[in-house]
């Protein structure tokens, strides 16, 4: 497979962070809305309930899914792969779980409250189902939260060696490549001058002219 260039690299990097910024800042959002908002009747609580719908439908599914798609590209079209690095498999995994997770259980949790606050908006806040719902959702974010941030924090820091010692010439390596400046043509031709200097040249009868010491000799 052939890899990206350094231009491609780039571009998908920077999607991918935006991405993922786009991902906490929502988490974050979503997170405050649900500890820190106290609705005083029905009405308010389904203001609350709409905020986070809209917010899970519109950032947090979107960027989740972003986020996961350019990380593929990224270890799929870049020397880094999947399994080189260990930092590189644990951030794979967390990614993973908490979109799947997020996907299948967080968002059907949060519409299933918002649809109880419309159908019921007078007993909501006496609704089993929708007080075990909100249980389960506040129990659930904190952790996703701090996953969010080691996310974050992993993917700056790099922690943890390679799975083998022989691959610890592979970042190297990487890194030469995406670092390593193109020759210049001018550079070329001096090296070529300079290693047409090194030995004599007869010029005449005679004559020589060794240009390392810059002298001539009359033979």
């Amino acid at each position: 497979m052939k890899k990206l260039s350094a231009s491609g690299r780039a571009w998908l990097k920077g999607f991918h962070i935006v991405c993922t910024c786009a991902w906490i800042g929502a988490g974050v959002c979503m997170f405050l809305l649900n500890f820190v908002a106290r609705p005083n009747d029905s009405h308010d609580l389904y203001v609350v309930m709409a905020a986070l719908r809209l917010i899970d439908d519109w950032m947090i599914i979107p960027a989740a899914i972003g986020s996961l798609l350019t990380g593929l590209l990224l270890s799929w079209l870049t020397p880094w792969g999947f399994f080189k690095w260990r930092w590189v498999t644990v951030k794979w995994g967390l990614t993973v779980i908490m979109t799947l997770f997020g996907v299948f259980y967080l968002s059907p949790w949060l519409h299933e409250m918002a649809d109880i606050t419309v159908s019921d908006p007078i007993g909501v806040l006496h609704n089993e189902t929708f007080l075990a719902k909100r249980w389960l959702l506040s129990l659930s974010g904190g952790p996703m939260f701090l996953a969010m941030f080691f996310l974050v924090f992993i993917s700056v820091i790099k922690p943890w060696s390679a799975r083998s010692k022989g691959k610890s010439s592979s970042r190297l390596s990487v890194q030469r490549e995406i670092t390593e400046p193109t020759p210049r043509a001018d550079d070329t031709r001096r090296r070529d001058i300079g290693q047409l200097g090194t030995s004599p040249v007869q010029i005449g009868d005679g004559i020589e002219v060794g240009s390392a010491l810059g002298a001539v000799t009359q033979s």
